[in-house]
């Protein structure tokens, strides 16, 4: 395994602790608790992923040889069991916790909880436990996975926190949360397996202005709320 490998497996517990880093300085919580609950919670929803990844490859033994099996490769295996393990814990703890008021609130979890997603995730694609062989340019796959989970978390959290927020839609908001989230992550995965660059660079563009824009407006929510 070359060192570019290793390497790329410190990207995420880096961003994980400056994330943690700026979480204290800014916000002094006076309990940890469930910043520890959603690095576990990421950590853990790679199960789904793994579980996902052996029984697809157990039925197509890693043969991808017509468009309907890669489609269903990617926006399946990976992109929504990757998105449905960040979002139960989402829902299902977090949602609840009396500091969980709308948008600004859910992102914040919503991307600790991608990131350490992403520092389990990163190493099981580097070792070659899930994903595909198939994939081009590995290394710039390795390198900005990360960065990449950071926006599915922006974009679950905004809108599963607009359904707490507007109460009157949730299921609408949580079946949007994790289509589009499902949408984003399978379209980053095939920029990959199609090795179409100028995709990739459209995707990652239109992703930070995305990214940019929920956060404004998830602090638009936040100043309401005050």
């Amino acid at each position: 395994m070359e060192l570019t490998t290793y390497l790329s497996f410190l990207i995420s517990p880096v961003i994980l602790i400056v994330a943690l880093v700026f979480i204290y300085y800014n916000y002094k919580p006076g309990n940890w608790k469930n910043i520890r609950y959603a690095v576990l919670y990421g950590m853990a929803g790679t199960i789904f992923i793994v579980v996902a990844n052996y029984i697809t490859d157990a039925i197509w033994h890693n043969n991808l040889f017509n468009l309907r099996r890669i489609t269903f490769f990617v926006f399946i295996t990976i992109a929504l069991s990757a998105e449905f393990g960040k979002f139960l814990p989402l829902r299902l703890y977090f949602y609840k916790q009396p500091g969980f008021r709308g948008p600004f609130e859910s992102i914040r979890y919503s991307v600790i909880i991608s990131i350490a997603y992403s520092v389990i995730a990163v190493v099981l694609f580097g070792l070659d436990i899930i994903g595909t062989d198939k994939l081009k340019e590995p290394m710039l796959f390795l390198f900005t996975y990360p960065f990449a989970n950071i926006f599915f978390g922006i974009v679950m959290g905004f809108f599963l926190g607009l359904g707490k927020l507007r109460k009157t839609f949730l299921v609408i908001d949580e079946a949007v949360a994790l289509f589009i989230t499902t949408f984003f992550h399978g379209v980053y995965y095939f920029c990959f397996i199609t090795s179409d660059i100028r995709l990739f660079f459209v995707a990652i563009f239109g992703f930070i202005i995305i990214g940019i824009t929920l956060l404004v407006k998830s602090l638009s929510f936040q100043t309401e709320l005050n």
